[in-house]
């Protein structure tokens, strides 16, 4: 069943301090032409739950961030702003949101005071969210990502059902290889414990994503090198 969350709230509490920024960006730069992205938790406050937030509004820009941060702060609605207290707008380089790659396919696009802006699907938002660092010593997903993982799935019906987020971790196979400075693999770590903390599947990676991305990457009508051979193999275990 596809699932589609329902469009952000820009009266929640995270649309109301967005759409205060949208319309000081708008004044300030009335030609500015830029999407935005919005990331981290305020996709789950603007869409399913007006109670869930954090400290920052993570806003993805690709240019023009200096002067982004500026106007923000200008209007009280930076991370030191008056309109919460240690709660504002973050403005961030694109390195820093790292969603499955088709995630544009499914986003919501919409056009706020004239501009751009662009809510990924929440399939998109928790995938990211494995993408953080892991603190030495580190055995689980840290709470605040837990109960992202859990409120989403408890509004939406259990989606991402586990083979969605199995197809989205599949998707993004290149994230589980060993980094080139040979440091730990947060993504891979996170991965593992949010399939066994959430959805009680231990991972083998093999089956679970290097075989499927193999396949999936095929030209149609080729099959991945030993793949019948070990399809045989199982069959005479």
């Amino acid at each position: 069943m596809n699932w589609t969350p329902p469009p952000p709230r820009w009266d929640t509490l995270a649309g109301q301090i967005l759409d205060a920024f949208f319309a000081a960006v708008h004044q300030a730069l009335p030609h500015y032409d830029q999407p935005l992205t919005i990331f981290g938790s305020a996709p789950i406050q603007l869409c399913l739950d007006e109670d869930f937030s954090s400290a920052d509004v993570d806003i993805m820009v690709l240019e023009g961030g200096e002067m982004l941060r500026r106007i923000a702060a200008e209007a009280g609605l930076g991370r030191a702003g008056t309109v919460r207290a240690a709660f504002g707008v973050q403005i961030c380089p694109p390195l820093l949101f790292n969603p499955t790659p088709h995630y544009l396919q499914r986003a919501h696009t919409e056009v706020r005071h004239g501009l751009t802006i662009i809510v990924p699907h929440l399939r998109d938002i928790l995938i990211a969210k494995l993408h953080r660092s892991r603190m030495e010593g580190q055995e689980s997903l840290i709470p605040k990502d837990r109960r992202a993982f859990q409120r989403v799935r408890e509004l939406s019906d259990g989606h991402p059902t586990p083979a969605e987020f199995l197809q989205d971790l599949v998707n993004c196979e290149s994230s589980f290889r060993p980094p080139h400075d040979g440091g730990l693999n947060s993504f891979r770590f996170n991965a593992e414990n949010a399939l066994v903390e959430i959805y009680g599947h231990h991972l083998d990676l093999k089956r679970d994503i290097l075989d499927p991305a193999a396949i999936a990457t095929q030209p149609p009508g080729h099959l991945p090198p030993g793949f019948i051979a070990e399809q045989i193999g199982r069959l005479e275990r």
